[in-house]
């Protein structure tokens, strides 16, 4: 087993690469591969994104998105509930992050099944039966704190933390696998 400094280095890597990627590219989320081209070239530096971006635009070079907040989010989750995964409260960090969001006026920033899941859980759907709807990735993008705190084995237990987590936004086969 690998010493606990070195395990920090590589959660602590793990969560940084991924805010690093997030920044990296927001500027070109949603844009094809040939606009990303025409607007920036190659990307490698923070940019800001362009004046007419459909979710990025005033947000400044180098600004993580939803994917990162979220990321963090559950990763604090996942320390506090231990051993069990305390989905209520997971739902109440969304939720406060949701309002967080909206009055920082980023809320166009959310994905699209996560905004669909907290509106239908703030209008009374079960947070159990509100990501059923999700149609996208995006749990993959705040998922490694479930692959930083989990061993691979028994890899039933690392793929149910992983479809608990999802749960109330993104709970489809698709979202999850």
């Amino acid at each position: 087993m690998a010493d606990a400094a070195g395990m920090m280095d590589r959660a602590m890597g793990a969560l940084i690469g991924g805010a690093l990627g997030d920044a990296l590219g927001m500027p070109t989320q949603l844009l094809s591969p040939t606009r990303i081209a025409e607007l920036y070239g190659h990307v490698e530096d923070f940019v800001a994104p362009t004046a007419d971006h459909p979710v990025s635009k005033g947000l400044p070079a180098g600004t993580i998105t939803d994917d990162t907040e979220q990321a963090l989010l559950l990763g604090r989750i996942l320390v506090s509930s231990g051993e069990r995964f305390d989905h209520a409260r997971w739902v109440n960090a969304l939720l406060d992050w949701e309002r967080d969001v909206k009055a920082r006026g980023s809320y166009d920033l959310l994905g699209p099944s996560t905004k669909r899941a907290i509106d239908a859980i703030n209008e009374g759907v079960p947070a159990e039966e509100a990501g059923r709807s999700g149609d996208t990735n995006g749990a993959a993008m705040r998922i490694a704190p479930v692959g930083i705190m989990m061993p691979l084995e028994p890899l039933d237990a690392l793929v149910a933390k992983v479809a608990e987590t999802c749960r109330a936004t993104h709970n489809t086969s698709i979202a999850i696998a």
